[in-house]
């Protein structure tokens, strides 16, 4: 029944976050979009957390010691390997971290004044944190946002030479959204549960949705501050010739986006869509709804435990069985 009842809780999370995902279909506004996504990822917690606390209060229990022996080994071995996939899933990400950020102070040097100017001028209309620019010697597309303290864009010197004064302004506009929305921070934090969960096919669909959407909502950012669809559209085109033609083209994945189908984002951008913020107060509905969606998830849990164990008077919820049977 210990089994059970961690394998039953996992299918709880999978359930709720399914149908969390089904939700999104009816969702609009990317900040509103990556709120629930993010609870979606958050939401496997719930299950870790019972599971350690179930083997705290459960270890040295005459109802878990008296358990069959598959029982008492799968009701241990369970919590125990998902707390060190999780374990695992935040070391990689601090170690991502730290690796991206020594690399980056190696090989890259601070952009020119008239770039860096360019750079503060559009931060400022996005209501951004102005962003450190660097360069780094390179011969192939780069273009990406990082850091978790102090924002920085880093470009390639292949972005400079080879993309117009306009080309160049929309894709600085572009990553600085990134800066904006605080990506860095949210990819990163996306990342960990990702790997943390990584068992679980809902936290790889909400990561990948996370990472598709940004890339859009960046681009309308970019649009709305440049008010020039076409010159981004003409360094995506660039960008994505250029890679084409080499044996790295993960280089450009950066500005492209993984797994992103550049066809509709220059589609898209020769639409000129309207931004969509989304509305405050419909945002606000999300989060409640999301935080209420865990609490709804802890209450499942909860009976979840009562249910399995209770009848065998195992659990905080033996007592009140005994007392109603």
């Amino acid at each position: 029944m210990h089994t059970l009842l961690g394998l039953s809780s996992l299918l709880l999370v999978l359930l709720g976050s399914a149908l969390a995902l089904g939700l999104l279909r009816r969702l609009g506004g990317w900040a509103l979009r990556r709120d629930m996504q993010l609870v979606i990822l958050v939401a496997p917690i719930v299950s870790l957390t019972l599971g350690l606390g179930g083997l705290h209060h459960f270890v040295g229990r005459a109802c878990f010691m008296s358990a069959p022996t598959w029982d008492y080994t799968l009701g241990v071995a369970l919590p125990l390997t998902m707390g060190g996939i999780a374990l695992g899933g935040l070391a990689l990400g601090m170690i991502r971290l730290v690796l991206l950020a020594w690399v980056m102070a190696r090989r890259s040097v601070p952009a020119e004044p008239q770039l860096q100017a360019v750079a503060d001028a559009l931060a400022e209309r996005l209501g951004a944190a102005r962003p450190q620019v660097r360069l780094c010697s390179y011969d192939r597309p780069l273009a990406l946002t990082y850091g978790l303290w102090r924002p920085t864009v880093l470009l390639s010197t292949w972005m400079v030479r080879q993309l117009d004064r306009r080309e160049l302004e929309a894709v600085l506009a572009h990553e600085i959204g990134h800066v904006a929305r605080r990506d860095y921070f949210v990819i990163w934090l996306a990342t960990v549960l990702r790997d943390a969960f990584c068992y679980l096919p809902t936290s790889w669909a909400a990561y990948r949705q996370l990472q598709h959407e940004k890339e859009l909502a960046c681009d309308e950012l970019a649009v709305g501050v440049t008010r020039r669809p076409l010159a981004l559209a003409s360094a995506l085109t660039k960008v994505w010739q250029q890679a084409l033609e080499g044996p790295r083209i993960g280089t450009a994945l950066s500005l492209l986006g993984a797994g992103e189908a550049i066809e509709g984002r220059i589609t898209r951008l020769l639409d000129a869509p309207p931004a969509s913020p989304g509305a405050p107060r419909t945002r606000l509905f999300a989060l409640g709804a999301g935080v209420a969606g865990l609490a709804g998830l802890v209450a499942l849990q909860a009976v979840n435990v009562a249910v399995l164990l209770a009848p065998m008077g195992c659990g905080p919820a033996a007592p009140l069985w005994r007392v109603f049977v």
